[in-house]
């Protein structure tokens, strides 16, 4: 189905009457800017008594920042003189929050219906959990779903050989079996002797069940002097990654991203040393909750690891890219 049809329907869910669209008379579309046209499909219904123009966005538009669903609306409403609301079949949730703090009215298929000049902003409603699964995956448990998402080989394999690929104990990885198992991800069967982990979904869905309990495995970040001491005992993160899996520039300084173990033995030696103060760095380094070393096969951090560490960022360019980022995951 596609937005139209989609976020018709929700809306009919949401207010409990389907919203009864119209087609804009050709004199009102010829007032609209030609790149508006070809990205949004545009219809006038009326809601809660005051009528607008919902800007359906086609399946071959590309996705815009907020900023410039922002601007979409306002030179759509300078053209034809109603409210419009974006209609949109997806949206990320930091999408849909920076949408919301810029006043953007809009209505998301199955998640959510923000319309600020009639007062209305109705969520999506989550279930209520009880027990762990209501909190983030620990720090050992992260790293084997994602090793597991990376194609690592992980089902099948004995505990105490997956507490080997990620240098935790057996008893660390029996809680981590037990912990995925709360959360729904996974079960833990036994093959004689040994425990098992097998996972309940495909790749791609898992991680999007998943996404709510994980983490940035970003502990804190550091200014240092010791670049090549940092090169060996980590490897690239950060913007300094980003710019090699996609099309954004990175940062002047390199960042890395190191275990908070390694990096408090190589502190400890003097080997990397905290500056005062940024402009004496040279280099950025991440301590990180888990090892990096072991999620990635090149030098530069895996996929999830990063996305997962930049997805709080304020920057839209940052958020575009990410998207692209995940598109290179081999699901």
């Amino acid at each position: 189905m596609g937005a139209r049809q989609d976020v018709t329907e929700y809306i009919g869910e949401v207010i409990g009457e389907t919203p009864e669209l119209r087609a804009l008379a050709r004199s009102q579309v010829a007032r609209v800017p030609i790149f508006l046209t070809a990205a949004y499909e545009l219809a006038s219904t009326e809601l809660f008594g005051t009528r607008l123009v919902i800007a359906f966005k086609k399946a071959v538009a590309v996705d815009a920042t907020p900023t410039e669903y922002r601007e979409h609306v306002r030179l759509l409403q300078e053209a034809l003189g109603l409210k419009v609301v974006l209609g949109l079949h997806v949206a990320p949730t930091y999408v849909r929050n920076r949408l919301v703090r810029k006043g953007v009215p809009f209505v998301v298929a199955g998640r959510q219906v923000f319309l600020p000049f009639l007062a209305v902003d109705l969520k999506e409603r989550q279930p209520q959990s009880r027990g762990p699964a209501r909190e983030k995956l620990t720090a050992p448990a992260q790293a084997v779903l994602l090793r597991h998402l990376l194609g690592k080989k992980i089902e099948g394999t004995p505990l105490g050989d997956v507490a080997g690929q990620l240098g935790y104990s057996a008893m660390t990885l029996s809680k981590v079996a037990a912990e995925l198992q709360a959360h729904d991800l996974a079960v833990a069967p036994r093959n004689g002797k040994a425990r098992l982990i097998e996972f309940r979904l495909p790749r791609r869905e898992l991680w999007e069940k998943a996404l709510p309990v994980l983490a940035s495995p970003v502990r804190n970040t550091l200014f240092v002097q010791g670049r090549g001491a940092a090169r060996k005992i980590g490897v690239v993160a950060g913007l300094t990654a980003l710019a090699r899996y996609t099309a954004i520039s990175g940062g002047e300084v390199t960042v890395f991203a190191v275990w908070r173990n390694a990096l408090r033995e190589a502190v400890r030696r003097n080997a990397i040393v905290e500056c005062q103060v940024p402009e004496d760095a040279d280099a950025v380094i991440e301590a990180w909750t888990y090892d990096p070393l072991r999620m990635a096969d090149i030098e530069t951090v895996d996929r999830l690891s990063l996305y997962l560490s930049l997805r709080a960022s304020e920057d839209e360019r940052i958020q575009k890219e990410l998207t692209a980022l995940l598109e290179g995951v081999a699901w």
